[in-house]
């Protein structure tokens, strides 16, 4: 929810109040569409819940996807810096397992993959220069792992965007309830300037804080 959606929640919070502390002056109309922005209270309060845990969920597998390329990076680096020891043995391995740190994620998936292939030919001999018997299998494990996060993140931040999309779109719909009861709200309270006020305050929605201009 931003900071606009926030102010707009807390009026549609207070208009609801208002609307229970009233309800005895009120019918018709005006008495369903307080209850349409009770219900839209409600349901913007389940969707602001679902936007927080997507939040939290995305956050919590962008951890897991960073620990996972994280462990890919050193496995990759280990399979390099030992080709780079075999060159003099075998001539132009180095080339075919040369690895930047910093390539996007899907580059490095497909290196990885390729790396494996690569391998292959070349596995006694890995481990014959010290690396681990598994290490073309837990090469491959960790490109899935890391290739599986892809996904789980996605459907993480997917989530997220839709409750908040939700949330914003709940939020649409009590501002025009908001605007359709104003009236007759209005008109009822038109001679009581203690209740016309307190109406007044309710619906009132705060203005975003103006940035300071730079100073010359």
């Amino acid at each position: 929810m931003n900071d606009n959606d926030r102010r707009r929640y807390e009026m549609l919070v207070r208009v609801k109040q208002f609307g229970i502390d009233n309800a005895g002056d009120f019918s018709g109309i005006a008495t369903t569409k307080f209850t349409e922005i009770d219900a839209i209270v409600g349901a913007t309060d389940s969707e602001a819940a679902k936007q927080q845990a997507g939040f939290g969920e995305a956050a919590q597998q962008f951890e897991v996807k960073d620990s996972v390329r994280e462990d890919l990076r050193d496995e990759m680096s280990a399979i390099s810096r030992t080709a780079k020891s075999m060159e003099y043995e075998f001539d132009g391995i180095a080339d075919k397992f040369r690895f930047q740190r910093n390539m996007n994620d899907v580059e490095m998936l497909a290196k990885a993959r390729a790396f494996v292939t690569e391998a292959t030919p070349y596995n006694a001999d890995f481990i014959a220069y010290g690396m681990p018997t598994t290490f073309a299998a837990d090469l491959t494990a960790l490109a899935d792992a890391f290739e599986a996060s892809f996904a789980t993140t996605a459907s993480a931040t997917a989530e997220h965007v839709a409750a908040t999309a939700e949330t914003a779109s709940k939020i649409r719909e009590g501002m025009i309830a908001v605007r359709t009861v104003d009236g007759i709200v209005q008109n009822k309270y038109a001679n009581d300037p203690g209740k016309l006020a307190a109406w007044l305050s309710a619906k009132h929605v705060e203005k975003a804080p103006k940035k300071k201009a730079p100073t010359p």
